[in-house]
């Protein structure tokens, strides 16, 4: 089983498909944003047309997605060489809840090297890191093992960027994947928690992701836990923003997102 299994979805007509929202990754008041992209992407990879694999993925999350079917229509805007450009859109009672622009491209060999550098961190087995993740339906989903402190904790210095580092991995134990990878770049805690002393709820506004991970370096991953660099770039006026990097145990960046988010004091 992998976690493309939680999403179905059915040929509904030309460039339409039809699913059902998977309760088991439900957030705080709508579908946990990165179920609902992962699921944005699929809708574009099960078409005949689509080449090559996902480089870049831009959502909106829109209205609130809430239990029962859904369908997303899916449009190739352009398609050159070894580029394409899809749109895809998530509706349900009529509305449009999610919006995604995604990048797809057939790789090849070239000079290759990455200037971003992982950070120093205990290995995820290390003993006594903090298990914590959000206390919602997806977040049972996944085991979260923190070698920074976690959100809350008295440990935390509030006078210091609200940046985090901390190992994630499927609980139920499936290898990451491409779509596995766009859910887990949604999975931060809002970061004004590392600033208060009080539960904040968010909700993504808008997220775009840059997938890197070549095959080999997925395989070789496999149901291994991936380590999830955080930092806060800027919080005023309700609204945050964020980057993050996933990375591999092994070193290599599997995958890079940022995102806008609101929230409430």
């Amino acid at each position: 089983m992998t976690f493309q299994d939680s999403i179905k979805l059915v040929a509904a007509g030309d460039g339409r498909w039809s699913g059902e929202v998977d309760p088991a990754y439900r957030g705080f008041g709508s579908q946990f944003g990165g179920w609902t992209a992962a699921a944005l992407l699929r809708a574009i990879g099960l078409e005949p047309e689509a080449k090559g694999s996902p480089l870049s993925q831009s959502v909106l999350f829109i209205e609130a997605i809430n239990d029962g079917p859904f369908e997303i229509s899916t449009r190739l805007i352009r398609s050159g060489a070894r580029l394409q450009f899809w749109r895809s859109e998530l509706q349900q009672g009529g509305k449009c809840c999610a919006h995604a622009q995604v990048t797809m491209g057939v790789r090849r060999e070239t000079t290759r090297f990455t200037d971003a550098v992982m950070p120093e961190s205990p290995p995820p087995e290390t003993e006594g890191l903090q298990e914590w993740a959000p206390p919602s339906g997806f977040g049972a989903q996944y085991q979260m093992r923190w070698t920074t402190p976690l959100p809350r904790s008295p440990d935390v210095d509030r006078t210091k960027p609200a940046s985090s580092l901390v190992w994630v991995r499927d609980r139920g134990g499936r290898p990451i994947d491409v779509l596995a990878l766009a859910a887990m770049v949604d999975l931060a805690p809002p970061r004004v928690i590392w600033k208060r002393d009080a539960i904040s709820g968010s909700s993504t506004v808008s997220m775009t992701t840059h997938f890197h991970a070549t095959p080999d370096e997925i395989a070789a991953t496999a149901n291994r836990y991936v380590l999830s660099e955080v930092h806060c770039r800027r919080c005023e006026g309700g609204y945050f923003d964020h980057e993050l990097k996933l990375w591999s145990p092994d070193g290599a960046l599997l995958a890079t997102s940022e995102q806008v988010a609101a929230f409430r004091d």
